[in-house]
């Protein structure tokens, strides 16, 4: 069994807040004892749980998610988007994809370890190409 992997914010958002894949999130973390994150993951969650403020997701809720989030987040390898900058951009014309997106994709490269995602653009654009075995995605969003 892999014992590490990286985990994109969708992923802490999903573990932190119910949402239609939180299962899922949570099955396959299961799965590994060490998780690796980019310092943009603290931004990107903060951001993600600012757009799921609603009736049903208040403002509280939203804080409590943030402090979870960064509890994973700190518990992880936190690695700099300078470490990974010139081969995210690298990766990004290559495969026409953000540099954002890349950045995760060129942290699975440099340690060889699986990016778990919900991100179904991300991983679908990957399916056929040479990264496609460092990605980790719901299957039913593999078809969707």
């Amino acid at each position: 069994m892999a014992t590490e992997a990286i985990l994109d914010a969708s992923v802490i958002v999903a573990l932190t807040t119910p949402e239609k894949y939180s299962e899922w999130a949570a099955k396959k973390t299961a799965n590994y004892d060490y998780f690796h994150v980019i310092d943009l993951s603290f931004y990107e969650a903060a951001n993600s749980l600012r757009y799921k403020v609603s009736a049903r997701f208040d403002s509280k809720d939203a804080s409590s998610a943030l402090t979870q989030a960064k509890k994973i987040m700190n518990l992880s390898q936190v690695h700099t988007f300078e470490e990974i900058i010139t081969d995210a951009l690298n990766i990004a014309l290559e495969l026409k994809i953000t540099v954002y997106d890349a950045a995760f994709l060129a942290l699975a490269v440099k340690l060889n370890l699986k990016l778990l995602t919900l991100d179904t653009k991300l991983g679908k654009s990957l399916e056929q190409t040479k990264y496609a075995d460092l990605v980790e995605f719901p299957d039913f969003l593999k078809t969707a």
